[in-house]
């Protein structure tokens, strides 16, 4: 069933990724640059800002898997890294680091508020994906630019960030996005609460670890069964590695029958199970249908 739900993101992904990326090479806008959050904080574009407030409420982060040009391009990276030596690539559960995470944030929004986009540019995944393209591909091509002329710092700040998204994209998949990306913050805080979300069903689960192994944002905690929602990007990847059909995008959460043994779940998008009667998966049901 999620096989060809997670074809079609990443066809769109692809798509999202392409469109503006010719537009920055050939000099034209187009609707997907517009669809970005900074760029609509910049121009005062409300309506987008509740429009996506409003998606990651109720879908989650699929602004991040499907729609921002960086997020597919580490996605494109990490596909690489695990191809080419698929065991040793495969990911583990990390925990979360919300203190980076909000400093980032915060660090933004002051310099945000002062005037200066400096720091904002640096750090929103669309800005930092366009300097990387008219820095490092459209200039040394000889196409013209509607950005601001050729400085030293741009293309230092261009070669050093491809060199960290690589680096990072490469060992550790959505890293960037968890920690450092002010956007992925702030739809994470709102995606904690989103009606559909990725959810592990203990009664088929067999803890076979392919789910976690294909997790790029490393979010998913065996043998708890439990997915950190402020960091899952929803890209399906764990739904189509699943054997046994255990992993679900719905609402609501599978819980155990006795109260003393059901999880602490998403409290903080990384809880710890309330006892040992995640084990005993037989006396599971479905009540978020």
């Amino acid at each position: 069933m999620y096989k060809p739900i997670r074809i079609a993101r990443i066809a769109i992904a692809l798509i999202a990724m392409v469109v503006p990326t010719m537009a920055l090479l050939c000099g034209y806008d187009s609707v997907f640059v517009r669809m970005q959050i900074l760029t609509a904080i910049l121009s005062g574009a409300a309506l987008c800002l509740v429009f996506w407030a409003a998606v990651t409420l109720v879908y989650g982060r699929i602004y991040c898997s499907t729609v921002c040009p960086l997020g597919t391009t580490m996605d494109c990276i990490s596909a690489v890294a695990r191809l080419s030596r698929r065991r040793r690539r495969a990911y583990r559960y990390r925990a979360p680091s919300p203190r980076t995470r909000l400093a980032f944030l915060f660090i933004t929004l002051l310099t945000l508020l002062s005037g200066s986009a400096l720091v904002p540019t640096l750090l929103d995944p669309y800005s930092a994906y366009a300097r990387i393209v008219e820095e490092l591909v459209a200039r040394p091509l000889g196409l013209p630019l509607q950005a601001v002329a050729f400085t030293g710092a741009s293309l230092t700040a261009a070669i050093a960030t491809a060199a960290g998204i690589i680096a990072v994209a490469w060992s550790r998949g959505r890293l960037a996005c968890n920690t450092v990306c002010p956007v992925g913050t702030i739809l994470g805080t709102a995606s904690r609460k989103s009606y559909f979300h990725i959810e592990i069903d203990p009664d088929r689960c067999t803890l076979c670890g392919e789910c976690e192994r294909v997790c790029k944002a490393q979010c998913i905690k065996l043998p708890e069964r439990l997915v950190d929602t402020s960091r899952c990007v929803v890209c399906f990847d764990c739904t189509a590695a699943c054997p046994n059909a255990a992993i679900s995008y719905k609402a609501g959460r599978y819980r155990l029958d006795m109260p003393m043994m059901q999880s602490l779940r998403r409290a903080d998008g990384n809880t710890s199970a309330a006892g040992s009667g995640t084990a005993n998966a037989s006396n599971c049901k479905n009540t978020g249908q």
